[in-house]
C-alpha cells in the first residue's frame, strides 16, 4: 500500500517501522500527525528531540491521524517494549539516557515532542475526547516511537518533566512497560534552579500551576499557596513537592513491580552500579564491557546538553558550593518552610520505599 504524502510516496511498512520517518507532532484539532524525515544517528546524538530538533530534520510531512491509527491497529508485527524514564527536572536524566544509548540493547529517545503535546492536550482538552479516543492516541503514538532502530531491542523514552502527567497512562495502557522515576533531594533541586538562567527561572510559576492541576493537590492545598505571594525559591520548593506528590498519586491503586525510583545523588555516586541495576530493571543484564561503554568519558565527562563542553561531578560540586555560599540561608529557610508539608505527604518515604 502507498500513501500519498506531500507529493511523494511512503510505503505503509516504512511509515510504521522505519526510523527514518520519526513521529513528531499532532495538530491542535487532532486531524493530522506530523512526521520528520531524519537520520537515526541524529536522533541518538541530539540532547532533545523536541521543537529544537525539528530544524535539523531533512524534511517533514503530515498524514491523516485517523488513517494512521487504523494502520497501526491493523498490523500484527510486535512492537519493541519501551522503557520509560520520568523525572522532576535537573536530575541528570539526559546523562542517564546518553549512557544507556552507548550499548546496543538500548536506543534513547530524549524528550519526544509528541509526548509533550499529549501531556498538554491532557491538561487542556482531555475532556473533549472519549476514553477510547484518548487510549487510541496515547497507545498509538507511544507505539510509533518504538520503531525498528538499527541496534536496539529496547527503546528508552526519556520524557520531559512537563509530561509527568502521562505516568498514569503508561501504567494503565502499557502495563508491562517499565518506569524509572529519577528524583533528587530538595536542596539539590533548589541549587539547580538557582544555577539556571533567568529565562528558565521565570517559567517556574507557570510550571507550578500546571503541576498543581495534574492531581487533587490544588483542591487540597490551594488555600496554603498563592503563587503570586511566594518567592522564587518557595515556588521551586513547591514544584518539587508537587511532582513527588503527583508521582505518589499517579501510582496509587496500581501494581508497582514495574515502577522504580532512583535518587540522582545515588546515581552520580555509583554510576556503574546504577547503570547495571537500571539495565537489569529494563530487561538486560549487562556485561562488564557494556558497563564500561556506558561509562565512557565522552559521555560522563561532557555536558549532556552541550556536548562540546567538558563537565564532571567535581565541576558540578564546585558550582553547587558557590550557590550554597551565596544563598545558603535562603535555601535552609525554604526547606524549613516546606518541611511540614513534606512530612505530612510522606513523599520522601514513598520514593525511598521504591528505590531501584
Amino acid at each position: 500500500m502507498q500513501l500519498p504524502i506531500n507529493n511523494f510516496q511512503v510505503t505503509t511498512p516504512a511509515l510504521l517501522f522505519d526510523p527514518e520517518f520519526y513521529i513528531f507532532d499532532v495538530s491542535a484539532d487532532l486531524k493530522t500527525t506530523k512526521f520528520l524525515i531524519c537520520d537515526e544517528k541524529k536522533i541518538a546524538l541530539a540532547p532533545f528531540i523536541d521543537i529544537r530538533f525539528e530544524p535539523l530534520s531533512q524534511g517533514q510531512f503530515t498524514v491523516p491521524s485517523k488513517d494512521l491509527f487504523e494502520l497501526e491497529s491493523m498490523h500484527n508485527v510486535p512492537r519493541a517494549q519501551s522503557a520509560y524514564i520520568f523525572h522532576h527536572a535537573f536530575v541528570c536524566s539526559t546523562l542517564l539516557a546518553r549512557c544507556l544509548n552507548q550499548i546496543d540493547i538500548f536506543f534513547s529517545l530524549k524528550e519526544p515532542w509528541i509526548l509533550r503535546r499529549l501531556s498538554d492536550f491532557k491538561r487542556a482538552q482531555r475532556q473533549s475526547v472519549s476514553d477510547e479516543k484518548w487510549q487510541e492516541m496515547f497507545t498509538g503514538y507511544s507505539s510509533l516511537l518504538a520503531k525498528n532502530y538499527y541496534k536496539a531491542k529496547t527503546p528508552v523514552i526519556k520524557a520531559t518533566n512537563v509530561a509527568n502527567n502521562l505516568i498514569t497512562d503508561v501504567i494503565k495502557y502499557l502495563p508491562k512497560h517499565k518506569i524509572l522515576y529519577l528524583y533528587s533531594d530538595l536542596e539539590s533541586f533548589l541549587i539547580s534552579n538557582l544555577k539556571k538562567p533567568q529565562e528558565t527561572q521565570v517559567k517556574m510559576p507557570e510550571l507550578a500551576a500546571k503541576f498543581m492541576s495534574d492531581s487533587n493537590f490544588y483542591k487540597k492545598y490551594s488555600n496554603l499557596f498563592q503563587l503570586n505571594e511566594l518567592t522564587f525559591l518557595q515556588i521551586c520548593a513547591l514544584v518539587w513537592v508537587v511532582n513527588l506528590y503527583n508521582l505518589k498519586a499517579s501510582t496509587e491503586g496500581f501494581q508497582l513491580e514495574h515502577i522504580k525510583t532512583l535518587d540522582m545523588n545515588d546515581f552520580l555516586e555509583d554510576m556503574g552500579g546504577s547503570l547495571k541495576s537500571i539495565s537489569q530493571f529494563f530487561g538486560h543484564n549487562p556485561t562488564a564491557s557494556e558497563v564500561a561503554l556506558m561509562l565512557d568519558p565522552s559521555i560522563t565527562q561532557t555536558n549532556s546538553k552541550h556536548q562540546q563542553l567538558g563537565y564532571n561531578e567535581d565541576m558540578k560540586q564546585q558550582e553547587s558550593d558557590i550557590v550554597l555560599h551565596k544563598f545558603g540561608d535562603e535555601i535552609q529557610n525554604v526547606q524549613q518552610w516546606i518541611s511540614p508539608l513534606v512530612n505530612e505527604l510522606e513523599i520522601i518515604k514513598y520514593c525511598a520505599d521504591r528505590k531501584l
